[in-house]
């Protein structure tokens, strides 16, 4: 589905980005709506466009040739995807998927070199944005290293909680993932992940029905989180 230029001009005003772009005009955007669940850029891929979300959250991870994924972070708007594959390479690094409805967005890159490529306020915040993302990277894999399994099965639901209108409901796991997607993504096994999601049941923390798993008490699990480690 794509937006009006009603609602273009919102978000470019909402993100103060009309001074970013300022070489560029609102009809060189376009605004696409990304279901939950769907892939906006697969790692390997070649990338054409850069998406600004301007609603909802995504979802970014690594993945190796063994299919092996791990979460680097939740980045809700404004999240900017496909500003490194710009600069470098446009060979997608990372697999970005929407962990909510998302709205964002495109622009072709061959708009922006045409028209902002040389842009000194552009080239700035793009600067800005790529340091951001290489520190959030650093901390990711640091995160995976030092902090218990516990406190990343807490962080990685808490950020799935968050992607739903209704708190109370976190992660189904018939859509889009398993148990085992989610022991990938928190770099654990299968089974230490059920060892702790045993525990946050019998601690009255969450509860495990029907594929799906449910908040009981939010509180506790931002408790255990200390920080999202995510987010």
């Amino acid at each position: 589905m794509i937006g009006t230029e009603k609602e273009i001009s919102s978000y470019l005003d909402r993100f103060g980005l009309r001074e970013i772009f300022s070489k560029m005009h609102k009809d060189d955007f376009s605004l696409v709506h990304i279901p939950k669940g769907d892939v906006i850029c697969l790692k390997g891929e070649e990338m054409k466009y850069m998406y600004l979300i301007v609603e909802g959250k995504v979802k970014i991870y690594a993945a190796t040739s063994e299919d092996k994924r791990v979460i680097l972070r939740f980045q809700k708007a404004l999240e900017i995807i496909g500003d490194i594959e710009f600069i470098e390479d446009p060979i997608v690094h990372h697999t970005v998927e929407a962990a909510a409805n998302c709205k964002a967005l495109k622009i072709s890159y061959e708009t922006i070199r045409r028209k902002a490529g040389n842009d000194p306020a552009f080239l700035a915040y793009l600067l800005k944005v790529v340091t951001r993302k290489l520190l959030d990277k650093t901390d990711a894999a640091t995160f995976n290293l030092l902090y218990p399994v516990e406190v990343r099965v807490a962080s990685y639901l808490l950020s799935i909680a968050n992607s739903y209108e209704d708190k109370s409901f976190f992660h189904d796991v018939t859509y889009g993932s398993s148990l085992t997607d989610i022991a990938d993504m928190i770099g654990t096994s299968y089974r230490h992940l059920n060892r702790v999601l045993k525990k946050l049941c019998m601690d009255g923390i969450i509860d495990r029905s029907g594929g799906k798993l449910f908040v009981k008490d939010m509180d506790a699990l931002a408790r255990i989180a200390g920080h999202n480690i995510y987010e």
